[in-house]
């Protein structure tokens, strides 16, 4: 069955770049634009109608009419309203960017309308707020449910990318468009993307020239995980993870290390240095933080 709907100039464009890593020739000198997927065929004709085919044309179909009745552009969004928090969608934010010891963390998650009203029931709208035992409690809920990818990077993977000139926001770049197509490829679906501003959206993109494969229908928000549900479920995800991967290398290495940079962590990290090499920092922290700086400029604490 077909599916048709009529689309204005800043719509069309949008589906343009939504599905352009699906872009097929057509000869017909009617279509503007023609894509097709393993499940829907995307024919933008240049009257400004979009016809919708194949076995995920309804799918398809009710995605965009959703979008076009409920959300407004990427650009335009200023504000959301109780309905538009649990906008279905692609989340995607990262934790251990700040944190000098532990690896950092990206979560991409897709609310499903299915279980917009189990989330609903979680309350998570102020999710960065939770405490440790809470985010636990609910990522225990949500990761049985939720098509989500989590991906990891170890603090010496990290101090290698810093070696070869990479900064934060280039590997964040990197994890979030390949977090983002994982999920994609669970749920064969192409949703909008919430990503948690942590760069402009133009210094994103070009962080990304080199990859393979970008995804390019992404909404730029700050404080997106209070603003869209996908975002804060991605958030609670990625921060179970962390706090994992942080208690399970204390336990490893005989330190009780702490989250953030502030004192607590100063005053394990002087005792580390030293007992330990920098080949065991290497393993536990990112060196570039002013903290180990700070603590090697230091006459009691010579570099080793």
């Amino acid at each position: 069955m077909n599916f048709v709907i009529s689309v204005d100039e800043p719509t069309a464009q949008r589906i343009i770049s939504f599905y352009r890593d699906f872009k097929t020739p057509n000869p017909s000198e009617h279509v503007r634009f023609f894509a097709k997927t393993e499940q829907v065929a995307i024919t933008l004709y240049k009257s400004g109608k979009v016809m919708f085919q194949g076995e995920d044309a309804k799918g398809e179909y009710d995605f965009w009419t959703a979008l076009l009745k409920h959300q407004p552009a990427p650009k335009q969004i200023k504000q959301t309203t109780e309905t538009d928090y649990y906008y279905p969608s692609i989340g995607s934010d990262e934790t251990g960017k700040g944190d000098l010891f532990g690896p950092i963390v990206i979560c991409s998650a897709y609310l499903p309308k299915e279980h917009v009203e189990r989330v609903m029931e979680l309350g998570i709208q102020d999710s960065k707020t939770l405490t440790d035992k809470r985010v636990h409690e609910l990522a225990e809920v949500l990761i049985p449910i939720i098509p989500h990818s989590v991906l990891t990077l170890p603090n010496d993977k990290y101090n290698d990318l810093v070696d070869k000139g990479y900064n934060i926001n280039k590997m964040l770049a990197y994890m979030h468009n390949r977090a983002i197509f994982n999920v994609i490829r669970k749920i064969n679906k192409h949703p909008e993307v919430i990503l948690d501003k942590f760069a402009e959206e133009h210094l994103y993109f070009r962080y990304l020239s080199d990859a393979d494969r970008i995804y390019r229908n992404i909404t730029f928000l700050t404080k997106a995980e209070s603003k869209y549900a996908s975002v804060a479920i991605a958030s609670i995800i990625a921060r179970h993870v962390f706090i994992q991967k942080l208690d399970a290398l204390s336990k490893a290495i005989g330190y009780n290390l702490h989250k953030g940079a502030g004192a607590p962590v100063d005053q394990v990290l002087k005792v580390i240095m030293k007992e330990q090499d920098q080949s065991f920092l290497r393993q536990i922290a990112k060196l570039n933080f002013n903290n180990i700086k700070k603590m090697k400029s230091q006459e009691t604490l010579p570099i080793r």
